[in-house]
């Protein structure tokens, strides 16, 4: 044991030996995640379904649901303790059109890939340019860009979806008026503009399919079109969610309620677009000062200038 502990004490731990000790740690890490993925990480529970499965005669799992068995299998340790954070980034990945089940779990196991390919290469930056100026600075900035880009991606996500879902809104709404107007049913009137939009705006038809389909499950209208809101996070249709809920309860006429909210929402888009365009003459003095009027000034006075220094020189 002494021969064991001296042998251990004559070992230098330098720049090389932390380094090789790095890959080493590395390497057992990407062979474990790699067996429980090939393998499968399965709890006793999951096992005595199987041999129930397997004596009952049922087929093997394929290899998707073996990655999906040991992502959730792996979930407790991948996924945050807060629930109030697991919860705001479920409706992030509902909002960015993840709706499957262990979309969560995947975006964490995404998340920790990042975070380890960051601190790999914070680690090779410490070993093989040791002498490179602001090196700590530059190391925090890699664990944080791996730590954060996963959430920035999916954020760019949810704005690149609502935004598509948001140029929708309008064209189904006309969709909605003809229709209805022209004797549909609301079912039947929203079932038709889904097939229609989903060639110019199949974010929006898919998200219209899924309320048609709950309506005709038996979801009352206005909670269908509450989770319609939930999943997409466009408050823009709380407004026809309330016109059409209003309008079912008093027994009025849902065609003219269509036409007056889309009236309402075409006024409200025209505001937005004026206060965008109002914003620009403010957004654009930045440029001018820095880039354009020094340009002017050299082109204009810059003759001028250079004649009266040659004049006052002579």
């Amino acid at each position: 044991m002494n021969e064991i502990l001296n042998s251990i004490a004559q070992v230098k731990f330098d720049e090389e030996m932390m380094f090789l000790i790095l890959i080493l740690v590395s390497t057992i890490l990407v062979f474990v995640a790699a067996s429980f993925i090939f393998i499968g990480a399965k709890t006793a529970t999951q096992r005595k379904l199987d041999e129930i499965k397997s004596e009952a005669g049922g087929n093997k799992l394929p290899k998707s649901s073996k990655i999906d068995n040991t992502l959730e299998s792996l979930a407790p340790i991948i996924a945050p303790k807060s629930v109030k954070e697991r919860e705001t980034t479920r409706h992030k990945l509902m909002h960015a059109g993840f709706h499957e089940a262990n979309a969560l779990t995947i975006f964490y196991a995404i998340k920790l890939c990042s975070f380890i390919i960051g601190a790999m290469v914070a680690a090779g930056l410490y070993f093989f340019m040791p002498d490179l100026s602001n090196l700590t600075l530059i190391m925090i900035a890699s664990v944080a860009v791996g730590m954060y880009v996963p959430n920035i991606i999916l954020g760019r996500f949810v704005k690149q979806r609502q935004s598509k879902i948001k140029g929708g809104i309008p064209d189904a709404l006309d969709l909605l008026v003809v229709c209805t107007e022209s004797g549909l049913g609301f079912n039947a009137a929203l079932r038709r503009v889904a097939d229609e939009l989903m060639i110019s705006h199949p974010d929006f038809a898919d998200e219209l399919d899924t309320v048609c389909v709950k309506i005709k499950a038996g979801v009352e209208m206005q909670d269908a079109f509450a989770e319609l809101v939930k999943r997409t996070g466009v408050t823009e249709i709380t407004g026809l969610v309330n016109m059409l809920a209003h309008a079912s309860k008093v027994g009025g006429s849902i065609a003219q309620t269509l036409r007056e909210y889309t009236e309402d929402f075409r006024d409200k888009r025209n505001q937005e677009i004026e206060e965008i365009a109002a914003k620009i003459p403010t957004k654009m003095i930045f440029p001018l000062l820095l880039f354009i009027w020094p340009c002017f000034f050299i082109v204009a006075i810059g003759p001028s200038m250079l004649y009266i220094s040659s004049t006052l020189g002579q």
